[in-house]
């Protein structure tokens, strides 16, 4: 009986698979049983060719040829740089005899479809190809995934649209990017105005919301607030207008005053008066929420951690497959099985003995498991539906429990699920909502709040997160009645408070997430949500990779928890808006496509179908992007007011604004520059400095450390330019800088040699000593801060000598716990400390952007450098087995000395990758 090759994805999943099905030996590259030979790929192994590739016209970058469309042989792959040796290994094991059909492993998705795909067609192996489809990585999923696996014709049509999803990204990506580079870019700029079919109308959502940022106007507005005595207790009071109505002008509300008089009056007209309150109380119900799919965990980890969208997924894919503990995380379903039953209960049972499996956590989930074995489960119907299900279900623990206690990110997320898991299953919580109407003077205050009678689901979440407004503060009015009749009371005092409007928030990533997932559209209703969810911009699994691609390329800045576009950015999305290119701007358009991606994954569109039409849509933005006239673009620009040089009238051009241009060679020197001190120059702000010569305090300019500051612009007129006047920083700067919980346990000693133990910080793990010696240089800098210039003189020579202390101490051993943007766990430190290097790791990102897997390695100067996989230098044939074995040690050996380097990061991604 013949073998079957499996191919995995990863490494990892390789030796799990492994260690499951047992009966193995090892060998190079590969593992083999009586029934299978298990290798593995590292992600992607091939890659579409260059146009340069496809011909040598495209080697250049002209509109002429424009725009790149396939040849009659279609998309070509090639190799990834630096992958030869492990396709060649795969290929080996696929072509032997005695291998009689391929086990695809790859990740249940459309990416690990196409990895898959992409070896069978360049290897053009002509084998039966079965599925393995795993939800999880425990034991019992991979044997029950072994025993049931799937034909392969059953995943043509997911193969199918993972390849239109590579063709149409390449065909319309290479298609404009060249388009606007040629058309938009300054003769100074050296790198790409990079467009996308996914990624630039996600900037589009980003872009047009802060465009209403930089144009709002502060406007002063007043609040007054009366405190109230009712039978010896207190309670404050706003107030507010009971006839109010909205209208256009959004700075208006029920409880904003535009006139300090008014609210001077209204406080002398009540302070001391008696008045009247009455009351309602409601009770109102939250019901459960339902479990979490990839969109909503990262929504979730944005807003209760900061976390990036990819942050988030690097840890749930880590609780998957390393860990065990997490279901497939990359899945756009809040659903189970119907006949999951089964085997959510064994959850319940398995975490209704683990009390003191480890301290953190695992009592709550014992206590909440306990009450669902007892009480039963809500929500069922809600919960196990076929009908939300895709290929994948919502993200749940899988029941096994850790086998030692999770740190950092990995634990945050696990307690994310699994209280979510509990919760979904609880009924609702019920609150009282009271709304308290008091009138002194014939004005009108309210006073709302509400408390929780009865904690439902909320009783899964961590104590630290329930709900600030549970106490009960307001007692009632009346002891007998909840009714809304009439009390006395008396306004002790009152007071007005000065506020300005402020416009609406910047996108935070999770509100990010949301809007790409609903095409753009500003939906918080979930049931409305999950029916257009479909024709969501990307993918789970690839909206984190489209943030970060956007983040690399230089059009958005993290600041905060928000994300903020670049005046790089806002122009590309300017120009493609007034180009008129209006899909490859448009979120909901866009989603269509993505619609269409689902359609030929379920076999109710074809392939050739969805490539016509990106084949048409391609065609059309090249057109439009090469025909274009900068005139026409900026044919209707209003005039903004009169130039302070020249006094002609101001209008907006592509790079800044400026006069009505003349045919006088003394033209006027002055430009209002769209990019001022790293803030886009929006015409609002241009109209205000013509008219007054100065704009308001405007918000957002950035420094080049990447902190924002506010600031007022005017012009310097020696030099007709703009010049910023700065008034003061921001909070937050924008940085992707994680910091991480301190576990205070030790992880062991120092393997530098200086005997003091490695303990973890926010940011690194780092020797005792070496810590203690920045901690003593850093109080000296601070007490430095705070003296004056001349015993800050006399202080050098202190700080000098404690320099040289610092730095002649032995140790210098440090981990930073991000590398290269991925997180370094705790059991991947205690490894590193013990080997002198980690295994394989996945997941790595170039300063180019690009992902790579590398180990690490402990250098002589205590920190850690990189160690590639084995370059190899060409494809000779072998002449003889003992030549070649000798020629690959040589080469491996070379390899290694050349490819290990004592940095943080690779200068580039090393030929391998994820």
């Amino acid at each position: 009986m013949g073998k079957s090759l499996v191919i995995t994805e990863k490494p990892s999943v390789a030796a799990d698979i492994v260690r499951v099905l047992g009966g193995f030996e090892e060998h190079e590259g590969y593992s083999e049983s009586d029934d299978y030979v298990v290798t593995y790929a590292v992600g992607h192994l091939f890659e579409l060719l260059a146009p340069e590739e496809v011909d040598e016209k495209y080697k250049a970058w002209t509109l002429e040829v424009l725009p790149i469309l396939p040849n009659d042989d279609g998309f070509q792959i090639k190799p990834k740089k630096g992958q030869s040796e492990r396709i060649r290994a795969i290929k080996k094991l696929a072509k032997r005899d005695d291998v009689e059909a391929l086990v695809n492993a790859c990740d249940a998705g459309r990416e690990g479809e196409l990895i898959f795909r992409e070896i069978v067609k360049y290897l053009e192996i002509d084998k039966p190809i079965r599925r393995l489809w795993l939800q999880s990585m425990t034991t019992a999923a991979i044997k029950g995934g072994f025993s049931e696996l799937r034909p392969g014709e059953e995943l043509e049509g997911l193969a199918a649209a993972a390849e239109c999803r590579a063709y149409s990204d390449w065909m319309i990506g290479m298609n404009s990017t060249r388009a606007l580079t040629k058309r938009l870019a300054s003769r100074k700029e050296k790198t790409a105005w990079s467009a996308g079919r996914v990624q630039t109308p996600t900037l589009a959502l980003l872009v047009d919301r802060e465009l209403e940022v930089l144009a709002h106007i502060p406007k002063p507005f007043w609040r007054v607030s009366a405190t109230f005595d009712h039978d010896g207790a207190t309670y404050e009071g706003s107030w507010y207008d009971p006839n109010f109505k909205a209208d256009e002008d959004e700075a208006r509300k029920e409880d904003r005053l535009f006139s300090e008089a008014e609210a001077t009056g209204i406080v002398d007209a009540v302070s001391g008066q008696p008045a009247v309150a009455r009351e309602t109380r409601k009770p109102s119900k939250e019901n459960a929420p339902p479990l979490l799919d990839l969109t909503s965990l990262q929504r979730e980890g944005n807003r209760r951690f900061g976390w990036s969208a990819r942050r988030t997924l690097s840890a749930a894919q880590r609780c998957y497959e390393r860990h065990k503990i997490l279901t497939y995380p990359r899945t756009d379903s809040r659903c189970l099985p119907e006949d999951y039953r089964e085997t959510v209960q064994t959850v319940f049972e398995n975490y209704a003995a683990a009390a003191g499996h480890h301290e953190d956590g695992f009592p709550d989930y014992a206590r909440a498991a306990a009450h669902l074995i007892e009480h039963g489960l809500e929500n069922e119907a809600r919960t196990f539906n076929n009908a939300g299900v895709s290929d994948h279900f919502a993200i749940i623990p899988t029941g096994t429990l850790p086998e030692e206690e999770l740190t950092g990110d990995d634990k945050r997320v696990f307690d994310l699920v699994v209280r979510r898991f509990f919760g979904t299953f609880f009924p609702a919580a019920e609150w009282e909502r009271v709304e308290r109407i008091t009138e002194a003077a014939g004005h009108s205050f309210q006073t709302k709040e509400r408390s929780l009678k009865v904690p439902g689901w909320r009783a899964t979440l961590p104590p630290a997160t329930e709900d600030e407004e549970a106490a009960v503060t307001l007692a009632p009015l009346r002891e007998d009645s909840t009714d809304a009749a009439d009390v006395a009371v008396r306004a002790t005092e009152a007071a007005s408070s000065e506020e300005e409007t402020k416009p609406l928030p910047r996108i935070s990533e999770a509100r990010l997430l949301s809007l790409m997932e609903n095409a753009g559209k500003q939906i918080d209703d979930e049931d409305f949500a999950a029916a257009i969810v479909q024709k969501g911009i990307g993918t789970p699994a690839t909206r984190a990779e489209v943030i970060e691609n956007l983040i690399r390329k230089g059009y958005v800045v993290r600041q905060g928890k928000s994300l903020r576009p670049t005046v790089k950015g806002i122009r590309l999305i300017d120009s493609l808006q007034r180009i008129n290119i209006a899909r490859l701007a448009s979120p909901e358009l866009t989603g269509e496509l993505e619609h269409q991606l689902l359609e030929v994954e379920r076999g109710e569109r074809t392939a050739d179908a969805f490539m016509a039409e990106v084949t048409q849509y391609t065609i059309d933005v090249v057109e439009r992007a090469k025909t274009f006239g900068y005139e026409e673009l900026y044919a209707d620009a209003e005039e903004l007011g009169e130039c302070p040089s020249c006094e002609r009238p101001v209008i907006e051009s592509a790079w800044f604004y400026r006069c009505h241009p003349t045919l006088e060679e003394d033209d006027c020197p002055m430009r209002f520059w769209k990019d001022t001190s790293g803030r886009y120059l929006d015409s609002n702000s241009v109209r205000a400095l013509l008219a007054n010569g100065v704009t308001p305090v405007l918000d957002g300019f950035t420094a080049r450390n990447g902190r924002t500051y506010r600031g007022q612009i005017e012009v310097d007129r020696d030099e007709w330019k703009l010049k910023v006047q700065s008034v003061g920083w921001n909070d937050e700067a924008a940085s992707d800088t994680p910091e991480y919980d301190i576990d205070e346990r030790p992880l062991g000693l120092c393997p530098v040699g200086c005997k003091r133990e490695v303990i973890e910080t926010a940011t690194e793990y780092t020797c005792q000593e070496r810590l203690e010696a920045e901690q003593a240089l850093a109080a000296i800098k601070a007490e430095e801060a705070k003296m004056s210039d001349e015993d800050r003189k006399k202080s050098i020579s202190a700080r000098r000598k404690a320099t040289r202390e610092a730095k002649s101490k032995p140790c210098t051993f440090v981990l930073p716990r991000t590398v290269c943007k991925r997180e370094i766990p705790r059991d991947e430190a205690l490894y590193y400390l013990k080997q002198g290097r980690t295994e394989l790791l996945t997941d790595f990102t170039s300063r180019f952007g690009r992902p790579f897997s590398a180990t690490l390695v402990l250098q002589e100067s205590g920190r850690h450098g990189f160690e590639f996989q084995p370059r190899t230098a060409g494809t000779k044939k072998k002449t003889s087995k003992k030549k070649t074995t000798k020629k690959k040690a040589s080469k491996k050996k070379a390899s290694k000395k050349k490819t290990t380097r004592a940095s943080s990061e690779p200068t580039d991604a090393p030929e391998s990758g994820d």
